[in-house]
């Protein structure tokens, strides 16, 4: 998952999105340096919390091995690399409460509150979530498996914006600046991936004038690009029933939390194209998850119509509701978004904020 502390003036700013030197200024520590100096100062601060220094934390001196460090692979199909850059932001919530009074990465000027995104709106129904995740899954189960049987690659489109964005070097917090990701990945788990930014985005006139004052960060969109070598791993497809679905989810761990289902559900929607009758297997699992609630119906980010299910949780440290929006048609997983709901604790924003989404536009198996 990314992990960053809020960018509030004195305060420590981690992220795991690409840095880019400016030759015009003097040179920078290295994001792996950062890491190394800021784990130093925690471990002092707390003696008896130690920081593991993994092999998968010494991967953070470049961009490439942030977006590609593998995830442990668990029984069954391959599992692919973990899509660090585009993942919640719970983590960052969590360490947002230490308050470290150092500042390793400049910034350009900001303004006060960070610009989020406008929160998605409801048509609320007074139905129970789990009423409504069977009636789209007795729906889905009924639909064919239109999936080729023989194929290529499985291609994946979304786009994503997270509080965590850096462009140019710099936290920025002028604007929402999403990111388009298309990747296509091969059955032995390689993969190859383009990324993009897209058009800066406002909720009005103000903000945009204080973004143009602030240097217009993130004006130019940039383009990025790489590949991921084959995971060597089963190919086997993810369960069609609840239970085999609830551990496959769960990927060795002794249980299904609710927080945990609602981490990997959007993981598992990035990385896989589902049979209906593994989306029926998914729904049902959500639809025993203690604390889901039915928001109604919403419009996503990409203008299309789904069924909203939230869950509401202080476990990352500050009250935040994830939403998973479905297709109520395909049983297709539509959007994924994160808010905080009553305390911004460190962070910069006015409550409540969306800091985290991703919308799914593509998931698909070539020939």
């Amino acid at each position: 998952m990314c992990a960053f502390i809020a960018p509030v003036p004195g305060c420590v700013q981690v992220s795991l999105a690409p840095i880019q030197a400016v030759s015009s200024k003097p040179r920078k520590q290295t994001l792996g340096e950062q890491m190394r100096k800021i784990d130093e100062q925690l471990r002092a601060l707390d003696p008896a919390k130690r920081i593991q220094h993994d092999a998968r934390t010494q991967a953070l001196v470049s961009p490439e091995a942030i977006m590609n460090t593998p995830r442990p692979v668990s029984a069954g199909r391959a599992r692919r690399p973990r899509r660090l850059a585009l993942a919640s932001a719970l983590v960052a919530t969590a360490m947002a409460a230490l308050f470290l009074v150092i500042d390793p990465i400049d910034s350009t000027t900001q303004p006060a509150f960070a610009v989020t995104p406008q929160p998605l709106s409801y048509q609320h129904d007074a139905r129970a979530a789990d009423q409504v995740l069977e009636e789209i899954a007795q729906h889905v189960e009924e639909l064919p498996d239109e999936r080729p049987t023989a194929w290529s690659e499985e291609h994946f489109v979304t786009e994503a914006w997270s509080l965590s964005t850096r462009i140019d070097g710099n936290q920025v917090t002028s604007a929402v600046i999403p990111q388009r990701r298309e990747t296509w990945e091969k059955p032995d788990g390689s993969s190859r991936w383009t990324a993009r930014t897209l058009r800066p985005q406002f909720q009005d006139a103000e903000q945009r004038r204080v973004w143009e004052e602030a240097g217009s960060v993130g004006e130019d969109p940039e383009e990025w690009s790489n590949s991921t070598a084959p995971i060597k791993a089963s190919s086997e497809e993810p369960p069609s029933t609840p239970e085999g679905m609830e551990g496959w989810l769960a990927a060795g761990k002794t249980s299904l939390t609710p927080n945990l289902a609602l981490e990997v559900v959007p993981e598992r929607f990035r990385e896989h194209v589902f049979s209906p009758a593994q989306k029926a297997a998914l729904l049902r699992v959500l639809a025993g998850v203690e604390g889901m609630t039915y928001e109604g119906t919403t419009k996503d980010r990409a203008g299309r119509m789904g069924q909203a299910f939230s869950l509401t949780s202080d476990a990352s440290g500050l009250p935040n509701k994830r939403t998973l929006v479905f297709d109520s048609s395909t049983g297709s997983l539509l959007a994924y978004e994160e808010e905080l709901t009553t305390n911004a604790g460190a962070l910069n924003v006015k409550v409540p904020a969306v800091i985290n989404y991703t919308t799914f536009l593509t998931a698909e198996r070539l020939t």
